[in-house]
């Protein structure tokens, strides 16, 4: 028990810190950008992205490396820019009661690990926190790439770029992860159903 106890404080230390990491800055960077270019219409919405480089002929930017005394390429990843408020900017109505779903699903993750260091494992109360951590997550997750991919379309309608080429859309969290998670929640309530039938049959 003394194992799930330290993973549990591992994991939960590890999604506030993740919370902390993704959402503030990007909080306070979206809500102060935009003021930083007066001349820019305050209706605009920021969005990233990706690039997968320069266009043909033109001079590609560069760093100065040190340690060869020479200036060398770089390729931009992304970048970041505005447009008009879209389709996107209205997802946040929708995923803002999954957000809420996710505060209680932390909760009840807390309370899982709390009854499984009791030794109260395979219980429906722990099949029902399970749950509640996984499936909002995982809906939130989900609308949130729909506002992304929406974000995209309409910058790639909007913007015309002189510099760089523009990349595909790609999915911004592990999908497959996500299932794994969803197929071993499920397989954790199927495992409390035969332990329920079992007690009974005793």
């Amino acid at each position: 028990m003394r194992t799930i106890r330290i993973l549990g404080i591992i994991v939960i230390l590890a999604l506030v810190w993740n919370v902390v990491k993704e959402f503030t800055p990007g909080f306070v960077d979206g809500w102060n950008s935009v003021d930083d270019y007066p001349s820019l219409p305050q209706e605009l919405s920021s969005v990233s992205l990706p690039v997968r480089g320069y266009k043909e002929g033109v001079t590609p930017d560069s760093l100065f490396n040190r340690a060869m005394q020479c200036a060398v390429p770089c390729e931009p990843g992304s970048i970041n820019t505005y447009i008009s408020h879209g389709a996107g900017d209205y997802m946040v109505f929708a995923v803002f009661p999954f957000l809420l779903l996710c505060i209680y699903g932390f909760y009840c993750l807390v309370r899982l690990l709390v009854s499984v260091s009791k030794g109260e494992i395979l219980t429906r109360k722990n099949m029902r926190r399970l749950r509640f951590f996984i499936y909002p997550v995982v809906v939130s997750s989900a609308l949130f790439e729909l506002q992304r991919y929406l974000l995209y379309r309409s910058a790639v309608r909007e913007l015309v770029s002189s510099d760089y080429v523009f990349s595909d859309f790609h999915l911004k969290y592990s999908w497959v992860l996500m299932l794994v998670l969803v197929l071993l929640t499920e397989i954790f309530s199927q495992a409390v159903r035969i332990k329920e039938e079992n007690d009974l049959t005793i």
